[in-house]
């Protein structure tokens, strides 16, 4: 089965394919390191030193790192700072900060905030400081620069199981998998199915497989790191697949140094990178 929607294509210059793959890799790196070294480039100094404070509480923490990121025009500045206190706090969603408002910060916990704020205001994206983000109802681990799935992608996803059957057999080829949450979700609402997913990204691919044995599907899962370009591995040169599925490189290349910063500085621009005309 091939998919196919206007609305998609024109959203997300979808193209379900198949095609032939070689290898490429990417560097493992630390998330809270990399902010640091490419804090320059964001814009502006990078991040400044926080002020001296009394947030010792959630309340204080929370409106503290609120103003300046909005001083620092950050996007979404609330989203990110209750997102952080989330993450540190070890709660369940950014939906319980308020709940512990008046609860006291540790020393640590406020060096942590503090750190991830930091990383914040040189642009690095949220997903990546808090190294997971929810993608449908998975909670998906992420890493730099594996790119993060966009809202879009949850829309491809609902595209694709409106033409499954849920209940019956099905063998997909995912191909640019990333963090593997469009395969993960496959595989996930339609017990019955199993996959493979291929990336050019050695990271990409160890992300996927992570992600994979986190939410116990990995079973169903194989993961190849090829690009497509010419030849299948022979490994996967005799496959048959019920269906193809992809959300490929989409902005012409002209656009790329157009793009947020937290973008164009911290996520693998071969995720983004369309080409002339951006297919």
């Amino acid at each position: 089965m091939i998919l196919s929607s206007s609305r998609a294509a024109a959203r997300l210059r979808l193209t379900l394919c198949s095609g032939r793959l070689q290898a490429s890799c990417t560097g493992i790196r630390d998330p809270l390191k990399v902010c640091s070294s490419n804090s320059s480039t964001a814009g502006g100094g990078g991040p400044v030193a926080a002020q001296s404070t009394s947030a010792t509480t959630v309340r204080g923490a929370q409106e503290k790192w609120l103003q300046r990121f909005q001083s620092e025009n950050i996007p979404e500045p609330e989203t990110s700072i209750t997102n952080i206190i989330a993450h540190v706090l070890d709660l369940s969603g950014p939906g319980d900060v308020g709940d512990h408002q008046n609860s006291s910060l540790s020393e640590q916990q406020m060096s942590r905030i503090e750190e991830m704020c930091e990383c914040r205001l040189a642009r690095m994206p949220l997903q990546y400081i808090i190294r997971e983000w929810d993608f449908r109802d998975l909670t998906l681990k992420m890493i730099p620069p594996v790119f993060i799935p966009r809202p879009e992608t949850e829309e491809l996803v609902e595209l694709i199981l409106q033409q499954m059957d849920s209940q019956k057999e099905t063998f997909f080829l995912e191909i640019g998998s990333g963090s593997g949450a469009i395969s993960l979700s496959i595989l996930k609402h339609a017990p019955k199915s199993s996959g493979i997913a291929i990336d050019q990204s050695r990271l990409a691919c160890e992300l996927t497989r992570e992600n994979a044995a986190a939410v116990g599907l990995d079973s169903r899962l194989r993961i190849f790191k090829h690009k497509l370009i010419n030849d299948l591995p022979e490994t996967l040169a005799e496959q048959q697949f019920d269906m193809i599925v992809s959300n490929p490189p989409y902005v012409p290349s002209v656009l790329l140094p157009t793009l947020e910063p937290e973008i164009k500085i911290y996520e693998d621009l071969r995720a983004l990178d369309g080409g002339n005309d951006g297919l």
